[in-house]
């Protein structure tokens, strides 16, 4: 019959406990009477031990010391083997004093239990650790950082840097083998954490890493603002290390813990970003818990992480919709391995089908609508005018109106900083987008949310991604101008900010991350290429092509007559303009839009959306370019 580990170690610990127990008693009589026993306690040893040894294992039994793993065995395990030894020595010293009368126990010295209390401590402790001291020593003559694993030097000495230290001395793979730390905190300086030495700052960095063969960098500062990561960084590759990875901040402020799982290489999110809003992640679990959710470009980069946040989340029913067939199975597939139990069923459908989604919002009846769907690539909303207005536009008007028609609870239309002072296609079919919601916020119980953001990092399509592609290839980086500028947030930290100004009880609102300051394109893209081992315009050529049709050098969050103000969400402001769209005047405008877009006449609809994203509340139509669209057959840009 083959023994379970566990039980196997639990018989290792217990039969060790008993001789470190006799043994601690023998040689606490031996200090006390200077190495010769008398035979009197001698002769009653066995009596003694009966009243030493149940209790002494009764007591280990309730600290838990036989369910502690070799590997782990640290602080919480010591401090509950003194515990252990301190109850047991003084119930044993009770025993004594209750058994007084009988022969084998007058007369006991107490100066005996004193000494195997202390003897006891270190005995069990030091059969706890053994394993763990072994294989340190193992490791000093092997090298430590040999053959076996990575030289890893740690950046931060606090509480996630040891416990990450911890997990790499506890793996059996091995893959690190951590120096030493380094820490800007001088009182740190020549201790030890964990067993391991504290070097010193970061000034002393390119030092530390040629004194001690350094391999590679982990920062272990999931508090640490984008700037301090930047400064690291910064010595790191001063030192002459190019392989760096971090323990994400966003990770440990959700889950709480730092373990070797949640080590990854450094990105430029890190770098560019800013420091994490706080979300109130609970009381989005709480108040969309058993609720019915129906998520519109679900197989995008922002519905899919909505979908991805919600099964993780709050425990809701989720709807998610998108015309890519392929991408929902794939976005199911990888739900489902994350949260087995998710309750999620996918819909392929357009949002400009007009049938179809009244079918779904019907027989779905959700209570909340996330409204990503939407094309927003400018060059090619540029070429494709029609077909930008018939998603982003029309497409929105078709399923807003549902939502009040069917009496959704909540609709939130994902905006973006493109919408402001628009230039572009794209940019102007989401400001119409935004005065769509306003206007319908006035006709049914339906609350309308609109969320505006900048650039996303990482998501498809998107400027990483094809930095990095470039450099894959071999280069050159083409960027469009070297002021451009833009705002960046992570695809995790812009679905938080939806699911949290979704539990706005506001009527109609348009809400706004405090994005910081922005980031210049080129920065960007030089911190891509030294990120992936190489230098800037030495190995990879940056090379600029120009401004594209539609783009600004500069995007802005909020147009001249709109104000800016703090919400009640933490990072998050309201952005508020006291116009009111014209729904009569708006109507209009979305007629003529969607005539102009049945015949492709993409001056006529350039001209209403320009005119229309420019102020809602006033809006004609130029006489020759309404009768051109009703003579001309089509007319395509």
């Amino acid at each position: 019959m083959r023994v379970r580990p566990g039980v196997r170690r639990v018989a290792i610990f217990m039969a060790g406990d008993v001789v470190v127990w006799i043994t601690a008693l023998v040689l606490a009589f031996l200090i006390r009477f200077d190495g010769a026993i008398p035979s009197l306690y001698w002769n009653y040893f066995p009596a003694l031990l009966l009243l030493f040894l149940p209790i002494k294992a009764v007591w280990h039994w309730v600290f838990r010391l036989y369910k502690v793993s070799w590997r782990s065995v640290g602080l919480p395990e010591m401090v509950n083997t003194i515990k252990a030894a301190g109850a047991s020595s003084l119930s044993v010293a009770a025993g004594l004093v209750f058994l007084r009368s009988l022969r084998p126990f007058w007369g006991f010295p107490r100066s005996v239990v004193v000494m195997d209390f202390l003897l006891t401590l270190l005995g069990v402790g030091l059969l706890r650790i053994s394993r763990r001291l072994l294989q340190r020593q193992i490791d000093g003559l092997r090298g430590r950082g040999g053959p076996e694993g990575t030289r890893l030097l740690v950046v931060g000495a606090g509480a996630a840097g040891m416990r990450v230290v911890q997990a790499m001395e506890e793996s059996p793979h091995r893959i690190y083998r951590p120096v030493g730390f380094v820490d800007d905190d001088p009182g740190k300086w020549g201790t030890y954490v964990h067993g391991l030495p504290v070097l010193g700052g970061r000034t002393a960095m390119r030092d530390i890493v040629t004194q001690h063969a350094v391999d590679e960098v982990l920062i272990a500062i999931p508090s640490a603002p984008a700037e301090d990561v930047r400064g690291i960084v910064e010595w790191v590759r001063r030192a002459g290390i190019r392989r760096m990875r971090i323990l994400p901040g966003v990770n440990a402020l959700l889950t709480g813990t730092a373990t070797l799982r949640d080590i990854r290489q450094v990105e430029v999110s890190d770098l560019l970003g800013r420091s994490p809003v706080s979300i109130a992640t609970d009381t989005i679990a709480e108040r969309l818990h058993g609720t019915r959710v129906l998520i519109t470009g679900a197989a995008g980069s922002i519905g899919s992480e909505l979908v991805r946040q919600l099964a993780r989340l709050a425990r809701c029913e989720i709807v998610a919709l998108d015309m890519n067939e392929s991408g929902l199975f794939e976005l199911e597939e990888s739900v489902r391995r994350l949260v087995p139990d998710v309750q999620l069923q996918t819909l392929v459908a357009d949002i400009r089908d007009a049938g179809k989604m009244d079918w779904v919002l019907g027989s779905v009846k959700p209570r909340v609508i996330y409204h990503a769907a939407a094309y927003k690539h400018v060059p090619l909303m540029e070429r494709d005018v029609d077909e930008a207005v018939k998603t982003n536009v029309l497409g929105t008007l078709l399923l807003a109106e549902g939502a009040v028609r069917h009496g959704a609870e909540t609709f939130v239309l994902v905006s973006t900083d493109k919408a402001v002072q628009p230039t572009s296609v794209m940019g102007a079919t989401k400001r119409v987008a935004e005065t769509i919601v306003h206007m319908l916020s006035r006709r049914g119980r339906t609350r309308f949310l609109t969320v505006r953001f900048g650039n996303v990092l990482g998501s498809r399509g998107s400027l990483v991604p094809l930095i990095q592609e470039q450099i894959r290839s071999g280069g050159p980086v083409t960027l469009t101008h070297p002021d451009m500028t833009r705002y960046f947030m992570s695809p995790t930290e812009a679905v938080l900010l939806i699911l949290q100004v979704s539990m706005s009880e506001r009527q109609q609102a348009l809400y706004v991350l405090d994005m910081g300051v922005p980031v210049r394109i080129a920065d960007l893209a030089t911190e891509v290429i030294r990120l992936s081992g190489l230098e800037p315009d030495k190995d990879i050529p940056i090379v600029y092509t120009g401004i594209r049709p539609g783009e600004k050098l500069e995007e802005e969050l909020a147009a001249p007559s709109e104000a800016m103000r703090p919400s009640t969400f933490p990072g998050v402001f309201e952005v508020v303009d006291e116009r009111e769209p014209d729904e009569v005047i708006v109507r209009l405008a979305l007629q003529q839009l969607e005539h102009l877009v049945a015949h492709r006449d993409d001056i006529g609809i350039r001209a209403i959306l320009r005119r229309l994203s420019a102020d809602g509340t006033s809006f004609s139509l130029p006489p020759e370019q309404e009768r051109r669209s009703q003579v001309s057959p089509g007319n395509s840009a």
